[in-house]
């Protein structure tokens, strides 16, 4: 009889022992997770929130929009480039969609070499895909697109036509750099180059 209740009493210290280290180890599993969880939302400089229930800092994420989208406007500033003359160019761009924006572009240069003037102008609106992606805590610096821009030669009667595709690289949060390559398509206008400088208005 004796040997059956201290047998008895070892299982129930076992027992006990067994539901206090499945406690701690809960409680230390807790701990681990929302140090690692606090130290995550320093870094990131997330705004974290508290679990009222366990206590717990549940780190959120910031989402924010891709590089192009609905609503943005983009002002832009560079040359064109060209064997004789180099235009001046100022173009801006509006969102329509997240991937769909409305551009108007005009460029203008003239120069005269050995009595000859050359001239070279064109004012058009166009439109164009951008490649932009989807909303992201960390959305892309790059905004690739293609399209195509329609208007009126400047320097000559007539109008033109270019399938154009470029990429604009935001160094910074507003201002970047950008390159386009316009395509003749209509009006004898061949390829030409430009780049330059783009900054947003948010």
């Amino acid at each position: 009889m004796k040997k059956v209740l201290a047998l008895k009493a070892h299982l129930l210290i076992i027992s006990l022992i067994s539901i206090s280290l499945s406690v701690h180890a809960q409680k230390s599993d807790t701990i681990k997770r929302t140090v690692v969880v606090e130290v995550d939302t320093v870094v990131t400089g997330a705004k974290p929130t508290v679990n009222t229930t366990t206590g717990e800092v549940i780190h959120q994420k910031e989402i924010q929009p891709p590089v192009f989208y609905r609503g943005l406007l983009i002002i832009e500033g560079g040359v064109v480039y060209n064997d004789n003359v180099m235009p001046v160019l100022l173009a801006g761009e509006f969102g329509l969609a997240r991937n769909f924006g409305l551009e108007a572009r005009a460029w203008y240069g003239s120069n005269t070499n050995d009595g000859n003037k050359y001239e070279n102008g064109f004012l058009g609106v166009g439109l164009n895909y951008h490649f932009s992606g989807e909303d992201s805590d960390k959305p892309s610096k790059f905004d690739p697109y293609v399209g195509g821009l329609y208007g009126k030669i400047l320097d000559a009667s007539g109008t033109a036509f270019y399938a154009q595709a470029g990429g604009r690289l935001f160094i910074f949060k507003s201002l970047g750099v950008f390159a386009n390559l316009n395509l003749g398509i209509v009006g004898k206008r061949g390829t030409n180059l430009s780049f330059g400088l783009s900054y947003k208005i948010h």
